[in-house]
């Protein structure tokens, strides 16, 4: 990234920091690069080189710089009556916070993804660190540090006392005693697919699926479990977001119909509750805007009314290509921006954030909610145990809770499978309960959005 920020980049980095500090009084006193300073300035500086990373030390952490002029351990000074920041705070927030490392990268996987291998919080092993929080943190400590000489309070903001905690939900597939999944398992077991699971595990499941398969009705489905689901929820106190899959014609897409009379009626008594419902958008909406448009159209008929919110199907996304269409078509926000390959925060930042569109140097007019934690990251992709998945979760939740941020976490319906995962329903009761015991402000992206306008 070279030269120095734009007005509007920079104009976009103060956007976000309005969200931790009420910048009334600072910003007339702001100078940026080499701009002529008079007593009471706060500089900031503005790099025109490539990155530079330099370690700063911040509290106890150790903190990564990205853009920086100079070797001066120190974040900041104060002299002749100015606040003077040495390292360019603005600059390396907005490389992080407009997800800056994937325009036109070439670095994706099979299906176009951007691979957390390789990125910038994979090279600075900082994909556990909300970088952006801590840019601001140390910015407003400076203007704390400042302003105490004069008597003047520098007031804070925070979106959520202790944290929010937004629990989601990918409607993929509902159906496992379904002839698809049955002959899959089969396949495996003859070594026609790669299996996912133990042999004696996975003969065990194809062999009780028979029966189920050709007698439905015969044993309740596992995959339908949102009856189940919401019952542990509301035990914990718990709100959730459900995002339905629709069809256009690729084998990935739902294995249901959003017309289909089960699931009219699942979305009514899901609303009911006062869940959120959302769009999950099939593989081909990620780049189409028509198809985008007619997945839309479909779930807010069936829905009766408008859909705010959105998740791409397997996190498949193009920054900001697939952000412009959401915004088209009218979503308020999309909450896909994670790594599938590992849990963190795959633009540094703990709260939501407006994406930017660098091409047209603008702020967009959509809310991002960025995913934290995804069950396939942790099952599959880490193959953690879970005492590791509860120790991760439990270190990012740390971090969100120190700035007040929000954490989501995406759960699937089909993720519930004890010959695959034995013990996945007994950790998943006890995760929500270790949550619930955190007390957060368990919310949907709608009352999110709220907060934020």
């Amino acid at each position: 990234m070279k030269d120095h920020l734009s007005n509007n980049q920079i104009n976009y980095v103060l956007f976000h920091l309005k969200q931790h500090v009420d910048l009334q009084l600072l910003e007339p006193l702001f100078a940026f690069g080499e701009e002529e300073i008079r007593s009471g300035t706060i500089l900031f500086p503005c790099t025109e080189h490539e990155m530079n990373v330099f370690n700063i030390q911040f509290n106890s952490d150790v903190i990564p710089i990205l853009f920086s002029d100079t070797n001066r351990r120190e974040a900041y000074s104060i002299s002749e009556g100015n606040l003077v920041f040495h390292h360019d705070f603005l600059k390396s927030a907005f490389y992080l916070l407009s997800c800056y490392q994937e325009v036109d990268s070439k670095s994706t996987d099979t299906i176009g993804r951007f691979l957390y291998k390789g990125s910038i919080q994979d090279t600075l092993n900082a994909i556990t660190k909300p970088l952006v929080n801590y840019y601001f943190e140390i910015i407003i400590q400076g203007f704390e540090e400042f302003y105490s000489i004069s008597g003047i309070e520098v007031k804070r903001k925070r979106l959520f006392n202790n944290y929010g905690f937004m629990l989601t939900h990918d409607v993929d597939r509902i159906d496992y005693f379904h002839w698809r999944e049955t002959v899959y398992q089969w396949l495996q077991v003859f070594g026609f697919k790669q299996p996912h699971y133990t042999k004696n595990r996975l003969i065990k499941s194809a062999f009780k699926s028979i029966l189920p398969t050709l007698l439905p009705g015969l044993k309740k489905d596992p995959w339908w479990n949102f009856n189940e689901l919401r019952l542990l929820e509301k035990k914990h106190g718990l709100k959730s977001v459900w995002y339905f899959l629709n069809q256009d014609g690729s084998p990935h897409d739902a294995k249901y119909s959003l017309e289909e009379k089960r699931i009219i009626e699942l979305i009514s008594d899901l609303q009911d509750q006062g869940c959120e419902i959302g769009l999950h958008g099939s593989i081909s909406t990620a780049n189409d805007l028509t198809a985008m448009q007619n997945a839309y159209d479909r779930l807010a008929k069936i829905k009766g009314d408008t859909i705010t919110g959105t998740r791409q199907h397997f996190l498949k996304f193009h920054y900001p290509q697939t952000l412009i269409i959401q915004e088209q078509v009218g979503l308020k926000y999309d909450t896909t921006v994670g790594f599938a390959e590992h849990e963190g925060f795959r633009n540094s930042y703990c709260y939501p954030f407006r994406p930017y569109d660098h091409k047209n140097d603008r702020m967009m007019d959509i809310w991002e909610l960025p995913l934290n934690v995804m069950d396939g990251t942790l099952l599959g992709y880490r193959k953690l145990d879970f005492n590791e998945m509860a120790r991760s979760i439990e270190l990012l939740i740390s971090e969100i809770r120190k700035f007040g941020g929000l954490f989501v976490l995406l759960w699937h319906n089909c993720n519930f499978d004890e010959y695959q995962y034995p013990g996945i329903n007994q950790f998943y009761e006890t995760m929500l309960s270790d949550i619930a015991k955190t007390r957060p402000d368990s919310v949907v992206g709608e009352e999110v959005l709220k907060k934020l306008s």
